[in-house]
């Protein structure tokens, strides 16, 4: 049996990436992926170990943003928010690729720390557009999404718009063919993180407990990713729950997991409890579009 077969099978799931991709083309990428990650895994490191715990987490976190822009987007568009549609289309599309490189086994953590808006669109196209997992329409519409953010982030259309509503520039054009991407997007980032979890199931198999060796190596890391700095270098902001979270997983988990076993459970249930919720835009909306799009328990 397959890998992405017993993936399927076990875990359902990935309806999107079959109909738009086909499985027995995911089969063999899921194979030529699983076989990376085995070699990540191959030196039976602490620190390699650490390394994608923290990516699956960083990983997690991104595809959530995705969804709550996407959410976003949906209740802006058609309500006169123009600027702030074009805004969260864009951030939804970017913040579910970065997701991508995050968890390419064929990228060093220093690359996907922070990703590059214009970087971006060199990495999509070598690691998942010439691989066949996505189609040119992912690098156009990331494209059209980031031009529009900036024509109406810089630009004030004092008509109220700067593209014909029938050109493929519209809000609705361009929100359609967000629709039609996302979820695809989401899965793809989850299945990496399956083949992430096999291949570390096949090459360690037990928790690495060597914190005591690494500890500041691990501790730097960890920070590294955590740890939010201003342009001035007056301000250090750490998110609580990141640090509660990630934490957790390093002690308690020590292992990678797919990301469709905690993200509504983990992220999205600290997001509901921590976001005020009123009669406006609803918080639960990002968990129920994650579950529908990457089938998360």
């Amino acid at each position: 049996m397959s890998l992405f077969h017993h993936v399927i099978e076990q875990y359902s799931g990935f309806e999107n990436a079959i109909e738009i991709i086909g499985e027995p083309y995911l089969d063999a990428y899921c194979d030529k992926i699983y076989k990376t990650f085995c070699q990540e895994f191959a030196d039976n490191s602490h620190m390699k170990n650490v390394e994608w715990m923290i990516r699956i987490f960083h990983a997690s976190k991104k595809m959530t943003l995705s969804a709550l822009f996407f959410t976003q987007s949906e209740e802006l568009n058609g309500k006169n928010f123009k600027n702030l549609t074009f805004y969260t289309n864009y951030y939804s599309l970017f913040h579910a690729l970065s997701a991508n490189l995050i968890l390419c086994p064929y990228l060093p953590l220093k690359k996907v720390r922070r990703i590059s808006h214009s970087q971006i669109f060199a990495d999509i196209d070598n690691y998942f557009v010439r691989s066949k997992i996505y189609d040119k329409d992912v690098i156009t519409l990331l494209n059209n999404l980031r031009f529009t953010r900036e024509l109406y982030s810089y630009h004030l259309p004092l008509q109220g718009t700067c593209v014909d509503e029938k050109s493929d520039l519209s809000p609705d054009k361009l929100t359609s063919c967000l629709q039609d991407k996302i979820k695809l997007i989401l899965q793809i980032s989850n299945l990496l993180s399956y083949m992430c979890y096999f291949a570390w199931e096949k090459k360690i198999g037990t928790p690495i407990d060597q914190y005591e060796l690494h500890s500041e190596k691990v501790d730097e890391l960890f920070f590294s990713f955590i740890e939010h700095h201003d342009h001035l270098g007056s301000h250090c902001e750490i998110d609580d729950e990141d640090y509660r979270i990630l934490g957790n997983m390093l002690n308690k988990w020590q292992a990678p997991m797919p990301i469709s076993w905690f993200i509504t459970q983990k992220v999205c249930e600290e997001l509901e409890c921590g976001w005020e919720q009123d009669e406006g835009y609803c918080i639960d909306n990002v968990a129920q579009f994650l579950s529908d799009a990457i089938d998360a328990i």
